[in-house]
Parts: structure tokens; sequence; C-alpha cells
């Protein structure tokens, strides 16, 4: 396995305050693999009530991969994943888990008759009913990934797991969406969730990158590091 090949994890020691003492989520000397070369090795994290963990890293440094694996859709090549919670987790993916001939409303019915109905409020802040007879395969990219959202993003679920959930929302669904991922965290729940160019206020930090990467990344100056920086939504 080459240095290109082999990569590092390194994990912001901060923690939200008041969060609370309740594990929800931990792994341990975690290490995940694509085309048979690891990506992630000897990960340990804990996430906590009341905490949140942005996922940053270029591209393909696993940030995905990670997140399906917490998730339970990946088979780690060594190491575990502990999940301290009773109920399933909010989980979302690159892909939106939409039928595209079937309307947004009916998307959401199905999943509400599988026992996942989204939360009528988020469904409300997304503004999801002005296009909740359209089929889905008309919606735009914002439009779609706002159904998905409210199917991810339910209160009754303590931790939620989100891939680029950012990704394609217009400003006023970005704010709208860091105000339900704050009052989630406030009510105790955990986060995780990557994003390349927006963060969260007081969420920790996992970056992901090559062993390489790192080296350089400790050589940056200042400024170059501020002006990569993520905003904060």
């Amino acid at each position: 396995m080459t240095a290109n090949e082999r990569h590092q994890s390194r994990i912001d020691a901060v923690t939200r305050p008041g969060a609370g003492d309740a594990l929800l989520l931990r792994t341990q000397s975690l290490a995940l693999a694509r085309a048979d070369a690891l990506i992630i090795e000897n990960l340990d994290l804990e996430l906590r009530q009341g905490e949140a963990l942005h996922v940053r890293g270029p591209n393909g440094a696993g940030k995905s991969t990670l997140l399906q694996a917490l998730a339970g859709l990946l088979t780690p090549s060594a190491g575990s994943v502990e999940h301290r919670t009773e109920e399933p987790s909010g989980f979302l993916g690159h892909q939106n888990g939409l039928l595209p001939d079937l309307s947004a409303g009916e998307n959401l019915r199905l999943y509400a008759g599988c026992g996942l109905p989204a939360d009528t409020s988020t469904l409300e802040r997304f503004d999801v009913h002005a296009f909740i007879d359209k089929p889905v395969r008309t919606l735009s990219e914002g439009q779609a990934r706002r159904v998905a959202l409210a199917l991810a993003c339910r209160p009754d679920q303590s931790l939620w797991l989100l891939d680029e959930p950012f990704a394609g929302l217009d400003q006023a669904t970005v704010d709208g969406l860091a105000d339900l991922f704050a009052g989630h965290v406030q009510q105790g729940g955990g986060l995780v969730f990557s994003s390349h160019d927006r963060s969260l206020s007081g969420a920790r930090v996992l970056q992901l990158g090559p062993t390489t990467d790192q080296h350089q990344q400790g050589e940056q100056s200042v400024a170059q590091q501020r002006s990569e920086a993520p905003r904060h939504v």
C-alpha cells in the first residue's frame, strides 16, 4: 500500500459547551476501504448528546464512506461502530432516496406507510407543500433535497447522519436548515454531517485526508488556513 493510499484522520478535541453525558455513537479503531485500498484507519471518535461533528476533507478522502459506515450501510475493514440509541438514525446520502415518477407527496406517504413519516413542522419549514403534487423528476435539485431532508431529519431520531445536506439549497433554505440543526443539538440530539464549504457554529471538526496532504496542511500559513475555512451558517 503506497503513501497516497493510506489516509489518516484528525479530530478536533473541542467539545461543544453544554454537551450531555449520554453517548450516542462511538467508533473504535475503525478502518474503511474502497477498491481494496484503506481510506480511513484507526479512527476513534465519540459523539454525545448535544454535539455536532463536521466531517471535512478533499474529494476521495472518505467522507461519504464514513457516513455510510456510521449508518450501518458498510461493513468496516476493521474496528467497530457502536450506536447507543434505541431508534434508527436519520440518514441522508448523496442520493435523495426518492422515486422519480411519484410526486413529492406520494413519496412522503410511501415513507409514512413504512413507519417513517416526515415531521409536519419540518415540511412547513422547507415549504414542501408548494410543490407537493409535482413528480420528483420535475423538481429542482434544491426542491428534491428539501423533501429528502424532511424525511431524514425526524425529531424522534436522536442521531442524524447527513452527507452534504446543504448541497443544492438556496440561502433561505440553508439558514432554515442551520436553525433546524441547532435546535436538534440544543435539545440533546446528535449530528454528524459532511460539507465542503459550510459548517455549524459550535460543531467539532473531523478532518480526513491523505497523510501527505496532512503534512502539507501543517505548513500552510495562517492566512491560507483562514481563506480556506468553511463558512458558518
